[in-house]
């Protein structure tokens, strides 16, 4: 995992997960849930419209704006550039036979 990848998590409803770890007194040693971010930070660059994304105002699909389009073929250029935008490499980024947005890629060291 590269450090780029390492982060905490967040669950499906946006919240910081935590869990909670105690020692014989009672005292937290322990909380926030550190793993691989990747796919939450696609999921935040596909959502996100340009400027919502404070440190990175460049960065961000808006991927709602294209739900009305014909071809997919703007919306998937613009999800390649901006996830190589944040660092990552793209292999290959399309759909599947049921409509789902496929992306292989990610953080690499």
């Amino acid at each position: 995992m590269s450090n780029k990848s390492k982060g905490i998590l967040m669950g499906d409803d946006g919240d910081l997960l935590v869990e909670v770890t105690r020692d014989a007194q009672g005292k937290i040693l322990d909380g926030l849930i550190v793993g691989d971010v990747t796919s939450q930070n696609q999921n935040t660059i596909l959502l996100a419209e340009k400027g919502e994304i404070k440190n990175s105002p460049l960065l961000g699909v808006g991927i709602a704006s294209y739900l009305d389009d014909e071809t997919p073929s703007e919306l998937l250029r613009e999800v390649r550039i901006n996830l190589r935008m944040d660092g990552q490499k793209i292999r290959s980024c399309g759909f599947d036979d049921n409509g789902k947005l496929i992306i292989q890629g990610g953080y690499e060291d």
